[in-house]
């Protein structure tokens, strides 16, 4: 039986509709990525900042190591997440731009 013209305006607008929210949670998701991203950068940036100071006030190694170890730590775990965010992105094909 062919589809009727309503069957069909029926199913562009839930087509329309499904795109409206993938390009949301695309958006979304892209959004969280970058706001991980700067997050790891400023977490470099006041290692680099940390580790000056301590060198200034003569902090042993083992100070400076520690440091690093708690800022790798946060930036693992932002790259971590960011792996999880980008492997949505993919399944609702948003990885494109």
């Amino acid at each position: 039986m062919p589809e009727s013209f309503m069957d069909k305006l029926k199913r562009a607008a839930g087509n329309v509709a499904d795109g409206a929210k993938d390009l949301a949670a695309s958006t979304k998701l892209k959004m969280d990525i970058a706001s991980l991203q700067g997050k790891i950068k400023d977490a470099k940036q006041e290692l680099g900042v940390n580790v000056y100071a301590m060198l200034e006030q003569g902090n042993t190694i083992d100070n400076i190591t520690g440091a690093f170890t708690t800022v790798q730590a946060a930036v693992l775990d932002f790259e971590a997440q960011i792996a999880v965010k980008q492997e949505e992105l993919k399944k609702i094909g948003g990885d494109n731009a």
